[in-house]
């Protein structure tokens, strides 16, 4: 049976919605947890946000296993990004991220992407935690540097989660565009009202 990045199979996964729901916190609380982390071994300073996490994004990627769709699988991701000062996407700017990677035991992978154009190339660190998330560190030669936290496919009823998060998270909550590490949208509780949000995914990171 194909197990999803949680190691559940499809018939383990057949839970409640709002089972399903409370894993989605679990899961975000865990991204959070690798964002903040990653993010303190670089700067404790303000950082842009891109993909702000908690939503369910409901479509396949790489890490999708035999018979997941968009309609019975998701991943998570949350972005963030930061401009230092005179940076010019240096390979050793990786370093830093190398080193943390490694010291908690986690499989690394590093590469150099080259692109066309006045900017290039770019350089990418990624690491597999070994519990369903890959934290990446890309330095880019525009000088902007993105930090992102990524799931591997769950199973799970990816759009009606994805309803029953943005649902409940109301508008005042995706206003932040800039922050210090630690900072995020709140996951909502199941009990809490339904709102309208337009679309709590919001892709404005810099500089991809």
């Amino acid at each position: 049976m194909e197990r999803d990045g949680a190691g559940m199979t499809q018939a383990e996964a057949s839970l409640s919605l709002r089972e399903q729901f409370e894993l989605v916190r679990e899961r975000d609380a865990r991204m959070q947890e690798l964002m903040t982390d990653a993010q303190v071994q670089v700067s404790s300073d303000v950082w842009g946000w891109g993909q702000k996490g908690g939503a369910p994004i409901a479509d396949v990627n790489v890490w999708s296993v035999p018979g997941m769709t968009s309609d019975n699988s998701y991943y998570l991701n949350m972005g963030r990004w930061i401009r230092p000062e005179g940076a010019t996407g240096a390979k050793a700017d990786l370093d830093p991220m190398i080193a943390y990677f490694e010291q908690q035991g986690w499989e690394v992978e590093v590469t150099t992407l080259e692109l066309e154009g006045v900017f290039g190339p770019d350089h990418l660190v990624r690491a597999d935690t070994g519990d369903g998330y890959l934290v990446s560190w890309k330095v880019q030669a525009n000088g902007y540097y993105n930090m992102d936290v990524t799931s591997k496919t769950f199973w799970g009823e990816s759009d009606a989660l994805l309803d029953e998060v943005s649902g409940r998270t109301p508008d005042e909550a995706l206003d932040i565009e800039e922050s210090v590490p630690g900072v995020y949208v709140p996951f909502p509780e199941w009990d809490d009202p339904i709102v309208y949000v337009p679309d709590l995914l919001d892709h404005s990171g810099k500089g991809g």
